[in-house]
């Protein structure tokens, strides 16, 4: 699947994550690849981004651009920014998938969560988010021109029992952006949301039975009866970075098989 006439041919993009295996920016990376962008894959593990680079040498004979970064470190994430500007003139598309929840079995009640396990879950979900896009708009806005897409959560729209605290954050990161929609629309840059429901990542196959049984039972909420593909997410965030999306600001879209319908 492509997507035609989208402005996306020698566009810059990054592409920061926490994930591995087949996953959502894996096959972003591959779509934007295709389509002719110049692509950076970032994440906090080299086996992750080598991951990446190999299925994408595998597909298209080259690898994407890959870094390792500690997301947490303003001075490295302002520091890879800069990097990507002085060696490619711009960054056009930010696009992050952060704060996973890598197993189910850590999900817990509010009441038996500890103050670290919130102030953890803060970083790795919206300090992080913070820490991305202030060191990229500055430079979109150099070029007038950006598209800004965060991955988040539709635990964050409806309330998931025992996902308060992170469908909290995953929230604010959706409020973050329509905010910012608005303060970076004169320079034509967007800033959108694309939220997940219930996806069959390799991570979750790590959980345990109990909890994969718990959460095969949610799929009855889900209209198509089904989890959500990488790439199904992917063609999305690449839909909302091409200029097929150029109209489209400040919204967040539920790619989750009608399990949020507004």
């Amino acid at each position: 699947m492509t997507l035609k006439n989208n402005g996306l041919k020698g566009r810059v993009a990054i592409i920061a994550s926490h994930r591995s295996g087949k996953c959502i920016p894996s096959e972003l990376a591959q779509i934007l690849v295709a389509e002719g962008a110049i692509v950076y894959a970032v994440d906090t593990h080299q086996r992750i981004v080598d991951i990446v680079a190999k299925e994408s040498e595998a597909e298209f004979g080259t690898p994407v651009n890959t870094k390792v970064l500690d997301f947490f470190d303003a001075e490295q994430v302002e520091g890879f920014i800069q990097e990507v500007k002085k060696r490619e003139g711009r960054v056009d598309i930010l696009a992050t998938d952060l704060g996973l929840l890598e197993f189910m079995d850590h999900l817990k009640p509010f009441f038996e969560q500890e103050r670290t396990e919130w102030r953890t879950q803060y970083r790795n979900i919206f300090e992080v988010t913070l820490l991305w896009t202030r060191a990229v708009v500055p430079v979109m806005m150099e070029n007038n021109f950006g598209r800004i897409i965060h991955m988040v959560s539709d635990s964050g729209r409806i309330g998931v029992p025992r996902m308060s605290i992170y469908g909290a954050f995953k929230a604010a990161v959706s409020s973050f952006s329509r905010s910012l929609a608005q303060e970076l629309a004169r320079y034509k840059i967007t800033c959108n949301c694309v939220s997940l429901g219930i996806q069959e990542i390799d991570e979750l196959k790590r959980s345990s039975k109990e909890a994969i049984t718990k959460l095969d039972k949610t799929l009855k909420l889900v209209p198509l009866r089904r989890y959500s593909e990488p790439e199904e997410l992917a063609l999305m965030i690449a839909y909302l970075a091409s200029d097929l999306g150029s109209y489209i600001t400040g919204q967040t879209i539920s790619v989750s098989g009608g399990l949020v319908m507004t």
